[in-house]
Protein backbone atom coordinates (compact mmCIF):
# COMPACT_ATOMS: atom_id res chain seq x y z
CA UNK A 1 0.00 0.00 0.00
CA UNK A 2 1.33 3.14 -0.27
CA UNK A 3 -0.42 7.26 0.54
CA UNK A 4 -0.69 9.51 -2.04
CA UNK A 5 -1.59 12.78 -1.93
CA UNK A 6 -4.50 14.91 -4.58
CA UNK A 7 -5.23 18.34 -4.58
CA UNK A 8 -8.52 19.01 -5.16
CA UNK A 9 -10.28 22.49 -5.39
CA UNK A 10 -10.87 23.19 -1.79
CA UNK A 11 -8.12 20.87 -0.38
CA UNK A 12 -5.50 18.00 -0.48
CA UNK A 13 -6.62 14.61 0.48
CA UNK A 14 -4.35 11.53 1.22
CA UNK A 15 -5.56 8.65 -0.84
CA UNK A 16 -4.64 4.55 0.14
CA UNK A 17 -3.20 3.01 -3.28
CA UNK A 18 -3.77 -0.55 -3.72
CA UNK A 19 -2.14 -2.57 -6.78
CA UNK A 20 -1.69 -5.83 -7.26
CA UNK A 21 1.50 -7.18 -6.24
CA UNK A 22 2.77 -8.79 -9.70
CA UNK A 23 3.59 -5.92 -11.80
CA UNK A 24 2.01 -6.61 -15.57
CA UNK A 25 -0.04 -4.73 -18.37
CA UNK A 26 -2.67 -1.79 -16.94
CA UNK A 27 -5.74 -2.90 -15.10
CA UNK A 28 -9.00 -1.93 -13.91
CA UNK A 29 -9.52 0.89 -11.35
CA UNK A 30 -11.98 1.09 -8.68
CA UNK A 31 -12.63 4.01 -5.84
CA UNK A 32 -13.65 2.49 -2.79
CA UNK A 33 -15.17 5.07 -0.20
CA UNK A 34 -15.99 4.80 3.17
CA UNK A 35 -18.62 5.39 5.69
CA UNK A 36 -19.24 8.00 8.47
CA UNK A 37 -16.87 5.83 10.18
CA UNK A 38 -13.74 6.95 8.00
CA UNK A 39 -11.02 5.05 6.64
CA UNK A 40 -11.10 1.56 8.83
CA UNK A 41 -8.91 -1.16 8.72
CA UNK A 42 -11.85 -3.63 7.14
CA UNK A 43 -12.18 -0.85 4.02
CA UNK A 44 -8.29 -1.75 3.75
CA UNK A 45 -8.81 -5.47 4.09
CA UNK A 46 -11.48 -4.91 1.41
CA UNK A 47 -9.12 -2.41 -1.07
CA UNK A 48 -6.43 -5.25 -0.52
CA UNK A 49 -8.49 -7.84 -1.55
CA UNK A 50 -9.77 -6.02 -4.77
CA UNK A 51 -5.94 -5.38 -5.29
CA UNK A 52 -5.26 -9.08 -4.84
CA UNK A 53 -7.96 -10.03 -7.59
CA UNK A 54 -6.08 -7.82 -10.06
CA UNK A 55 -7.87 -4.14 -9.50
CA UNK A 56 -6.27 -0.74 -9.14
CA UNK A 57 -7.93 0.64 -5.92
CA UNK A 58 -7.74 3.82 -4.33
CA UNK A 59 -8.80 4.39 -0.35
CA UNK A 60 -9.74 8.37 -0.32
CA UNK A 61 -9.32 9.47 3.35
CA UNK A 62 -12.64 12.24 2.81
CA UNK A 63 -12.11 13.18 6.47
CA UNK A 64 -8.86 14.79 5.01
CA UNK A 65 -8.27 18.42 6.77
CA UNK A 66 -10.76 17.45 9.31
CA UNK A 67 -13.74 15.94 9.94
CA UNK A 68 -15.87 18.45 11.18
CA UNK A 69 -15.48 20.59 7.80
CA UNK A 70 -16.30 17.64 5.62
CA UNK A 71 -19.32 17.00 8.11
CA UNK A 72 -20.58 20.63 7.75
CA UNK A 73 -19.99 20.36 3.32
CA UNK A 74 -21.68 17.00 3.40
CA UNK A 75 -24.58 16.93 5.38
CA UNK A 76 -25.56 20.85 6.62
CA UNK A 77 -25.11 22.48 3.58
CA UNK A 78 -28.44 22.08 1.28
CA UNK A 79 -26.44 21.17 -1.77
CA UNK A 80 -24.73 18.50 0.64
CA UNK A 81 -28.04 17.41 2.07
CA UNK A 82 -29.38 17.11 -0.82
CA UNK A 83 -26.61 15.02 -2.91
CA UNK A 84 -27.05 17.44 -5.91
CA UNK A 85 -24.81 17.16 -8.48
CA UNK A 86 -23.23 20.33 -8.23
CA UNK A 87 -22.14 20.13 -4.26
CA UNK A 88 -18.84 20.90 -3.33
CA UNK A 89 -18.13 17.27 -2.25
CA UNK A 90 -19.57 15.55 -5.89
CA UNK A 91 -16.71 17.70 -7.62
CA UNK A 92 -14.14 16.28 -5.27
CA UNK A 93 -15.12 12.74 -6.43
CA UNK A 94 -15.20 13.71 -9.91
CA UNK A 95 -11.83 15.00 -9.14
CA UNK A 96 -10.54 11.77 -7.44
CA UNK A 97 -12.26 9.45 -10.37
CA UNK A 98 -9.95 11.48 -12.89
CA UNK A 99 -6.49 11.00 -10.77
CA UNK A 100 -7.67 7.40 -10.41
CA UNK A 101 -8.36 7.34 -14.11
CA UNK A 102 -5.12 9.08 -15.36
CA UNK A 103 -3.05 6.81 -12.78
CA UNK A 104 -0.73 5.02 -15.15
CA UNK A 105 -1.11 1.62 -13.62
CA UNK A 106 -5.00 1.91 -14.44
CA UNK A 107 -6.52 0.94 -17.96
CA UNK A 108 -9.22 3.33 -17.87
CA UNK A 109 -12.00 1.17 -17.31
CA UNK A 110 -13.25 2.56 -13.33
CA UNK A 111 -15.76 1.12 -10.46
CA UNK A 112 -16.96 2.46 -7.64
CA UNK A 113 -18.29 1.30 -4.14
CA UNK A 114 -19.94 3.94 -1.56
CA UNK A 115 -21.32 2.90 1.36
CA UNK A 116 -23.70 4.55 3.92
CA UNK A 117 -22.98 8.17 4.07
CA UNK A 118 -21.20 8.01 0.50
CA UNK A 119 -23.64 5.94 -1.15
CA UNK A 120 -25.39 8.63 -2.72
CA UNK A 121 -22.04 9.68 -4.74
CA UNK A 122 -22.51 6.36 -6.56
CA UNK A 123 -25.26 7.51 -7.52
CA UNK A 124 -24.16 11.05 -9.26
CA UNK A 125 -21.02 9.45 -10.61
CA UNK A 126 -23.02 6.94 -12.18
CA UNK A 127 -24.10 9.30 -14.72
CA UNK A 128 -20.51 9.46 -15.67
CA UNK A 129 -20.14 8.07 -19.76
CA UNK A 130 -16.93 6.41 -18.26
CA UNK A 131 -18.75 4.72 -15.31
CA UNK A 132 -18.91 1.26 -16.22
CA UNK A 133 -19.25 -0.51 -12.85
CA UNK A 134 -20.88 1.17 -9.96
CA UNK A 135 -21.77 -0.08 -6.85
CA UNK A 136 -23.92 1.24 -3.84
CA UNK A 137 -24.29 -0.12 -0.80
CA UNK A 138 -27.79 1.55 1.25
CA UNK A 139 -27.59 5.35 0.50
CA UNK A 140 -28.21 7.40 3.46
CA UNK A 141 -27.65 10.75 1.55
CA UNK A 142 -29.80 12.72 -0.65
CA UNK A 143 -32.82 13.78 1.07
CA UNK A 144 -35.43 13.85 -1.07
CA UNK A 145 -36.97 11.30 -3.43
CA UNK A 146 -34.83 8.68 -4.82
CA UNK A 147 -31.29 10.30 -2.79
CA UNK A 148 -31.01 13.10 -5.38
CA UNK A 149 -32.74 16.23 -6.30
CA UNK A 150 -35.89 15.80 -7.61
CA UNK A 151 -35.28 17.66 -10.38
CA UNK A 152 -32.47 16.08 -11.81
CA UNK A 153 -32.56 13.00 -13.76
CA UNK A 154 -31.16 9.89 -13.97
CA UNK A 155 -31.30 8.86 -17.58
CA UNK A 156 -27.77 9.05 -18.17
CA UNK A 157 -27.16 6.15 -15.86
CA UNK A 158 -26.14 2.82 -17.45
CA UNK A 159 -26.06 0.30 -14.98
CA UNK A 160 -25.73 0.35 -11.13
CA UNK A 161 -25.48 -2.77 -8.84
CA UNK A 162 -27.34 -1.99 -5.38
CA UNK A 163 -27.62 -3.29 -2.18
CA UNK A 164 -30.22 -2.24 0.53
CA UNK A 165 -31.44 -3.61 4.10
CA UNK A 166 -34.59 -4.81 4.35
CA UNK A 167 -35.28 -2.24 7.73
CA UNK A 168 -32.84 0.70 7.62
CA UNK A 169 -33.91 4.17 9.17
CA UNK A 170 -30.85 5.55 7.28
CA UNK A 171 -32.13 4.64 4.14
CA UNK A 172 -35.78 4.39 4.20
CA UNK A 173 -37.57 1.63 2.00
CA UNK A 174 -39.35 4.41 0.15
CA UNK A 175 -36.20 6.06 -1.40
CA UNK A 176 -34.53 2.63 -1.95
CA UNK A 177 -37.97 1.84 -4.04
CA UNK A 178 -37.75 5.24 -5.85
CA UNK A 179 -34.19 4.88 -6.99
CA UNK A 180 -35.11 1.02 -8.13
CA UNK A 181 -38.50 2.02 -10.03
CA UNK A 182 -36.69 4.72 -11.62
CA UNK A 183 -33.55 2.70 -13.05
CA UNK A 184 -35.71 -0.12 -13.79
CA UNK A 185 -33.82 -2.83 -15.76
CA UNK A 186 -30.90 -0.38 -15.61
CA UNK A 187 -29.95 -1.73 -11.63
CA UNK A 188 -29.20 -5.19 -10.43
CA UNK A 189 -31.30 -4.94 -6.71
CA UNK A 190 -30.33 -7.06 -3.89
CA UNK A 191 -32.00 -6.58 -0.45
CA UNK A 192 -31.25 -8.21 2.81
CA UNK A 193 -32.67 -8.97 6.02
CA UNK A 194 -29.67 -7.86 8.34
CA UNK A 195 -28.54 -4.38 9.82
CA UNK A 196 -27.10 -1.21 7.91
CA UNK A 197 -23.36 -1.43 7.55
CA UNK A 198 -22.69 -4.44 4.99
CA UNK A 199 -18.54 -4.23 5.14
CA UNK A 200 -18.84 -3.12 8.91
CA UNK A 201 -20.68 -3.20 11.99
CA UNK A 202 -22.62 -6.61 9.93
CA UNK A 203 -19.40 -8.14 8.31
CA UNK A 204 -19.45 -10.71 10.20
CA UNK A 205 -22.83 -12.13 9.19
CA UNK A 206 -23.20 -15.01 6.45
CA UNK A 207 -24.85 -12.23 4.08
CA UNK A 208 -22.40 -10.04 4.14
CA UNK A 209 -20.52 -12.10 2.52
CA UNK A 210 -22.96 -12.64 -0.09
CA UNK A 211 -23.19 -9.02 -0.59
CA UNK A 212 -19.46 -9.01 -1.12
CA UNK A 213 -19.28 -11.87 -3.35
CA UNK A 214 -21.70 -10.17 -5.95
CA UNK A 215 -20.01 -6.88 -5.58
CA UNK A 216 -16.96 -8.41 -6.92
CA UNK A 217 -18.47 -11.04 -9.25
CA UNK A 218 -20.49 -7.61 -10.67
CA UNK A 219 -16.64 -5.83 -11.13
CA UNK A 220 -15.40 -8.88 -12.64
CA UNK A 221 -18.44 -8.78 -15.27
CA UNK A 222 -18.09 -5.27 -16.21
CA UNK A 223 -14.78 -4.29 -15.75
CA UNK A 224 -12.93 -7.51 -16.85
CA UNK A 225 -15.73 -8.72 -19.32
CA UNK A 226 -15.73 -11.75 -18.21
CA UNK A 227 -18.43 -14.23 -19.38
CA UNK A 228 -19.02 -11.61 -22.23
Amino acid sequence: MEIKTITLPTRDIEVEVYAPAEKSDKVPAILLLHELFGVLDVYREDAQDLADRGYLVYVPNLFSGGAVKYCIRAMVSKAGRINAADSDVNQEIHVLLDALKADPRSNGRLGMLGQCLTGGYVIQMAKREDMLAPVVYHHSLGIQGAGVPKKESLDDIRILQGHWSTVDPFCPASKRNKLINQLGDRVEAYTYNMPHGFRSVSRGLPEARVVWQRTVDFFDRELKQIGV
